[in-house]
């Protein structure tokens, strides 16, 4: 590996006058300056990166933490936060937190233990009270994508999920739909984990006189297959939904399936609307009409606060984007 010192001997020059010229510091002529930097290409100098982060107090990594590489969503996000990191001069290192809370904490300790400069953690990941109770002192952390924003201790970064459903709900009932299902993702004691959606979904039908028929709600765990299976159940009910909103677009799409192998059409005998916005949806058939969540606003906010914090820690704040409607050809007036 070439050193600062083999390019000085190449270049006739001290390694002081090196170090000066490749980090930008100090006095150098224009000559010696191109003179070492050529040398340096030559021998195809490269910084040593652990001793350079020793001498800056920084690693030049940050840290992601998000539930799981199944979904398209985190995966897209992933890669704008990566591209965006090294355009600022970082690295990317990724954990999933798929396994529980205890895990969470485990990994959470390990990312903490690798030095890294912050950490970006999805709320889906592990819950802002785990988060608190451990001791991180010194590590920035941006929460992100919380259902319901509460008092947050950290910089948190969000969605306007309430509004999302409620968009939904409205654009189903605008064209007519009142026996409305819904695919959401439940957990144990019938918690809805994309509760402000739900409760988004519950404020447009109040808006028309109507509550949601708890018959029509399925649980889709968030994920394609589980999607389909509870699409079928859905749909082969008595008195099945003229309209389904599924509270992630993954859903959305197994639902889709379900129809399909029942000779249901979409949008003709069902109308459905997911939520996320992600890539795959406007390439499914027809094309889904979903709530956008736009990830390159939210990775580029979450990217700069997380930088901000990291060079001067500031007081907790929350960021709330708005719900967006995109209207694709999965939904359709009432026949």
């Amino acid at each position: 590996m070439t050193t600062i010192y083999d390019i000085a001997r190449a270049a006739g020059v001290t390694a002081t006058t090196v170090s000066n010229v490749l980090s930008g510091k100090g006095s150098v002529s224009s000559a010696t300056r191109a003179r070492v930097m050529q040398y340096a290409k030559e021998l195809n100098y490269s910084p040593n990166l652990i001793a350079r982060s020793l001498i800056k107090g920084r690693t030049g990594v940050l840290g992601l933490a998000f539930p799981s590489v199944d979904n398209p969503f985190y995966a897209e996000i992933t890669a704008a936060m990566e591209r965006l990191a090294y355009q600022a001069g970082f690295r990317i290192f990724v954990s999933t937190f798929s396994n529980g809370a205890q895990t969470g904490q485990k990994m959470l300790k390990d990312l903490a233990l690798r030095r890294v400069d912050g950490v970006i953690i999805f709320s889906a990941a592990i819950a802002i009270d785990i988060i608190s109770s451990m001791a991180l002192p010194d590590l920035p952390i941006i929460y992100c994508l919380e259902e319901e924003m509460q008092d947050c201790p950290f910089p948190a970064i969000s969605y306007d999920f309430f509004q999302g459903g409620q968009l939904a709900g409205e654009h189903l009932l605008s064209l007519g739909h009142r026996n409305i299902g819904l695919l959401t993702h439940i957990t144990d004691g019938n918690h809805y984990n994309h509760g402000a959606r739900v409760k988004g979904l519950q404020a447009a039908l109040a808006n028309y006189n109507l509550e949601l028929d708890m018959r029509l709600v399925k649980n889709g765990a968030s994920d394609v297959e589980p999607g389909k299976i509870a699409g079928r159940e859905l749909l082969t009910q008595p008195d099945r939904p003229t309209a389904v909103f599924a509270t992630n677009d993954m859903m959305a799409i197994g639902l889709m399936a379900a129809a399909w192998e029942l000779n249901i059409r979409v949008p003709q005998d069902l109308s459905i609307i997911g939520f996320d916005g992600i890539t795959i949806s406007r390439y499914t058939t027809p094309p889904l009409t979903t709530i956008k969540i736009d990830t390159e606003k939210l990775t580029a906010k979450t990217i700069e606060l997380l930088l901000q914090n990291i060079k001067h820690p500031s007081a907790p704040q929350s960021i709330l984007f708005p719900a967006e409607l995109l209207v694709g050809a999965s939904t359709g007036p009432l026949v």
